[in-house]
């Protein structure tokens, strides 16, 4: 079912609120906590609403961090604390670490009301034992589903990959099925995962962009009308793995290329098939491929985005990439794959076009017919940024925030 409409009056929850995850934070060496900047975005507009927040998850110091940490602070009014979890890096380490996982968890969750956990993760997803810990000390428990990476999409898949989806698959029923609430992504991980039930369960698309981020009607029209006096011009941006379509995109311009078809696409990602991407660009002549460094999310990537004609999301997987909003926000349509996770956001004809998931015919019939009707995308780009608004990072969180002091209400006696 939609979250409830978001009222902005919601008070926060009191209750002790137990994070778990396997995204590391850093510690400097005055016992400043530092994370990632994604991740950073994402959490703090956590503690808008949850006044006592543990945050337990793999710790390491500053100095082996990414050039792009942000230092955390608490709010006033606001309770963190942190519980270093051990590091599950390999799977050996994982065995061995194993079982101070269990008791570091056993531990947070026995002196917390709330436990918010995943079902996903590698080697040992850190959410299977904190679902587990959960449901034995008989705490709330919440789960949110953002991807099922499990899940076989390139058909590549080893039987060993197989004969582990399958276990993940079973798994995340069963916690899904036993938890208070759950957020889901998109629609087919909550028919899929939780069945018949629907108590408790809520689609919350994953979105990065701020209110400020969306451009106004005039922005979006100087944008557009710059780019009238360009030829069409494609982005990918993403990570350079299979599962994203990264080859079923380079078919799809080589078939272009022997076609004698010109296009302009440009690839602004890392991965293992970067060297694959670049071998491309300097085989097509017709087909202009460049491939470029990656830039910082916020307004830099959003400067990059603007400048094209559209975004290729020619995803594998079932996941609901974020892509496709930062698109929007920048009047910007998408030529999507026709998966569960993109469906429902890309409105075929409307806001993009949809193509059929691995078809290189169709994928390039696309991208030709993209270059041939810039007006189309101009349309369907201001189309697109007039949906944007409803699918902001704060407005998920909010949503999740009124569905939890509806369910669990804004206190309640800690253990």
């Amino acid at each position: 079912m939609p979250p409830p409409a978001t009222d902005p009056a919601l008070p926060p929850l009191e209750q002790r609120y137990l994070l778990l995850t396997f995204i590391p934070y850093y510690v400097d060496a005055r016992g400043g906590v530092w994370l990632d900047r994604l991740w950073h975005h994402d959490f703090v507009e956590h503690l808008r609403y949850l006044s006592d927040v543990v945050l337990a998850a793999p710790s390491y110091p500053r100095r082996e961090g990414p050039d792009d940490l942000v230092r955390l602070e608490a709010p006033d009014g606001v309770t963190l604390s942190f519980v270093p979890l051990p590091h599950l890096e390999t799977t050996p380490q994982a065995v061995r670490n194993l079982p101070a996982l269990v008791t570091a968890v056993w531990r947070a969750a026995g002196d917390s009301a709330i436990v918010h956990s995943g079902v996903a993760g590698w080697p040992i997803p850190v959410g299977w034992v904190g679902n587990a810990v959960a449901m034995l000390r008989r705490r709330r428990l919440v789960i949110v589903v953002e991807s099922a990476p499990w899940r076989p999409s390139t058909g590549d898949e080893t039987a060993r990959q197989h004969v582990r989806a399958l276990i993940y698959e079973a798994l995340a029923r069963f916690f899904v099925r036993r938890a208070d609430v759950s957020f889901f992504t998109q629609p087919d991980y909550l028919e899929s995962l939780a069945g018949d039930r629907r108590a408790g369960c809520y689609v919350t698309p994953a979105t990065w962009i701020r209110e400020e981020d969306i451009l106004d009607e005039a922005a979006a029209e100087r944008g557009w009308e710059a780019k009238r006096a360009r030829p069409v011009r494609l982005l990918f941006a993403g990570r350079l793995v299979a599962e994203k379509g990264v080859e079923v995109l380079l078919a799809a311009l080589e078939r272009l290329e022997a076609q004698g078809t010109s296009a302009r696409v440009d690839v602004i990602g890392a991965g293992p098939l970067e060297a694959r991407c670049r071998e491309a660009s300097r085989a097509l002549s017709t087909v202009a491929l460049r491939v470029q460094e990656p830039v910082p999310y916020g307004e830099p990537f959003f400067e990059r985005l603007r400048a094209h004609h559209a975004v290729l999301v020619p995803n594998l997987g079932d996941e609901q990439p974020r892509i496709v909003f930062d698109a929007y926000a920048q009047a910007v349509p998408v030529i999507a794959s026709d998966t569960d996770g993109l469906r429902p956001h890309v409105d075929d004809g409307e806001t993009g076009w949809r193509v059929r998931p691995g078809d290189v015919i169709a994928l390039a019939d696309a991208i030709g017919r993209a270059t041939d009707e810039p007006a189309t995308l101009e349309r369907m780009g201001r189309a697109a940024r007039e949906r944007a608004p409803r699918f902001t990072h704060r407005g998920m969180h909010e949503s999740r925030w009124r569905v939890l002091v509806e369910r669990f209400g804004r206190s309640a006696t800690r253990p």
